[in-house]
C-alpha cells in the first residue's frame, strides 16, 4: 500500500485548483480536474479524520525506575 502524505494532499489540491483557473481548458478537461478534486478533498478529510482517532491512542513511554 503506498502511503501519501497530507502534505502532498494539500499541494496538489493546490495545483488543482490553481489549473482550474486556466481559462484555455476544454470542458472534459475541467470535468476531470473537478472530479480528481474531488476525490483528493475525500481522502484529505479520512486522513484528518484517522489522524484524530490516533492521536488519542498514541504510546506513551515512562521510566519505569522512576515509577516504582
Amino acid at each position: 500500500m503506498v502511503l501519501i502524505k497530507l502534505k502532498a494532499l494539500k499541494e496538489t489540491r493546490s495545483f488543482y485548483n490553481w489549473k482550474l483557473k486556466d481559462k484555455g481548458l476544454t470542458k472534459k478537461q475541467r470535468d476531470s480536474f473537478l472530479l480528481a478534486l474531488k476525490n483528493i478533498e475525500g481522502i484529505i478529510q479520512e486522513k484528518e479524520k484517522a489522524g484524530e482517532k490516533r492521536k488519542h491512542k498514541r504510546f506513551i513511554a515512562y521510566d519505569q525506575k522512576a515509577v516504582f
